[in-house]
């Protein structure tokens, strides 16, 4: 079973924090909670989330990881965060990752998975269209990928989906979680 996710505070030496005596993340990346912070992965971490609320969630452990594994059933690909040598992974530091793997134009080789799905390709086709007239880029990127599925929901434990997912002989992480994402009406 993997350690907690939890937060020591959120800025930029807060700390993702393992736990050993709880098997959830904290509240702030944890599915189903009543989070306090909703992240809409299309906008930077600096815009979406006010600087206030940044500040002021306050310290619960001192004790980090050093790296996690990102993946979700919105997604094909995964996310690696790894901190600095004398860092822990921070909640900044998974809002941030999410958002600029999003960032990332989608590949050819991506684009060949949807190729053949007509309604995954539809619905990619039409997040990118809307944010197009926005942001006036006309490359597909991973953002279209979660169509208007864009609020960052939070983390959880599934094993099922993990072992499924991960290409075997791959270098495991010990910190591995599914991101979940929902619209922002929800």
């Amino acid at each position: 079973m993997y350690p907690s996710i939890c937060i020591t505070h959120l800025c930029d030496l807060d700390t993702l924090s393992a736990h050993p005596l709880d098997t959830r993340p904290s509240p702030y990346l944890q599915v189903g909670s009543n989070q306090l912070v909703l992240y809409d992965v299309r906008k930077s971490v600096k815009e979406e989330i006010k600087e206030i609320t940044m500040s002021g969630l306050s310290a619960m452990l001192n004790v980090g990881m050093t790296e996690i594994r990102i993946i979700s059933k919105a997604f094909p690909w995964s996310i690696d965060i790894k901190a600095p040598a004398g860092y822990h992974v921070t909640c900044n530091s998974v809002f941030r990752a999410l958002h600029d793997q999003l960032q990332n134009y989608i590949t050819d080789v991506e684009w060949a998975i949807v190729a053949v799905d007509k309604t995954r390709k539809k619905a990619i086709c039409e997040a990118a269209n809307l944010r197009q007239k926005k942001d006036k880029d006309n490359k597909l990127k991973r953002i279209d990928w979660l169509g208007d599925m864009t609020v960052f929901k939070g983390l959880e434990e599934d094993k099922e989906f993990e072992n499924e997912i991960c290409l075997r002989g791959q270098m495991t992480v010990t910190g591995t979680w599914v991101a979940r994402f929902g619209k922002k009406d929800m």
